[in-house]
């Protein structure tokens, strides 16, 4: 009997410890969009030293060679220094397409959406490559490519940030919110944005004829308060104070 109860036990065990070792680690949200963002800074990462070994292996000792006879450091400069040397020889190149500004923004509202649909790395990858250049070096196509990517790298980086705090999409993409949003300076953290946006909501109650206040708190309140100021109030605060709340309304007018 004792030798039964033993083997019942031992088989009990080895089950728990095969259903723990089986059982899949669960994420939650935001360890999930952490580990999502490790793996593709690790993947772009890969990618560019890919690109740059292709490179390397079949230009490096061509650059190196137009380097040496030039004098010159960048593929620009030997460029233009051949460009230069071969037009006084009476050479002449075919000049490249011109397009209007009109143009430039279809065609690079084009290439923008192809790139987008490719996924966030892409476009987080382009944007990256565009910033090297710098915005005074960028072509006018460039220039236009440049602010579409952007603005939608923003915007769903923003998005991952709320989300990670529990805010849910049709919060963070609702009219209300994107109009409140749009007020503040493009460098505000988001959550602090959604912060600001949470307290501001007014809540709805029910006054009776006997709640009317003239209390010194609504006689103090200023004309005019900084975002940092009106982080600072609670929702119930302002729910309970509403000169306070219209005057941080007010405020948000002049916030840049």
């Amino acid at each position: 009997m004792e030798n039964n109860e033993n083997f019942v036990a031992e088989q009990a065990a080895e089950n728990v410890e095969i259903t723990t070792e089986e059982t899949p680690k669960t994420y939650t949200e935001a360890e999930f969009n952490a580990k999502l963002d490790e793996v593709l800074g690790k993947k772009i990462a890969r990618r560019e030293a890919k690109i740059r070994k292709e490179y390397e292996r079949k230009y490096g000792d061509l650059e190196e060679v137009l380097k040496a006879g030039t004098g010159k450091e960048s593929v620009g400069e030997i460029t233009d220094t051949f460009r230069d040397f071969y037009s006084k020889k009476g050479i002449q190149f075919q000049p490249k397409p011109t397009y209007s500004d009109k143009d430039n923004e279809v065609l690079a509202k084009a290439e923008a959406e192809e790139i987008i649909r490719l996924g966030l790395e892409d476009v987080v990858e382009e944007v990256d490559r565009l910033a090297e250049i710098g915005i005074e070096n960028m072509t006018s196509r460039e220039k236009a490519l440049f602010k579409v990517l952007a603005e939608h790298r923003q915007e769903a980086e923003r998005s991952n940030e709320l989300s990670q705090i529990g805010v849910t999409e049709d919060v963070y993409k609702s009219k209300e919110f994107a109009e409140f949003a749009s007020k503040f300076n493009a460098k505000t953290p988001i959550k602090d944005i959604y912060d600001i946006y949470t307290k501001t909501q007014p809540k709805k109650e029910i006054k009776t004829m006997g709640s009317m206040k003239n209390t010194a708190v609504e006689s103090a309140v200023k004309e005019y308060y900084s975002p940092e100021e009106a982080k600072k109030f609670s929702k119930a605060e302002l729910d309970k104070n509403p000169a306070l709340f219209n005057a941080i309304m007010s405020s948000m007018a002049k916030w840049k």
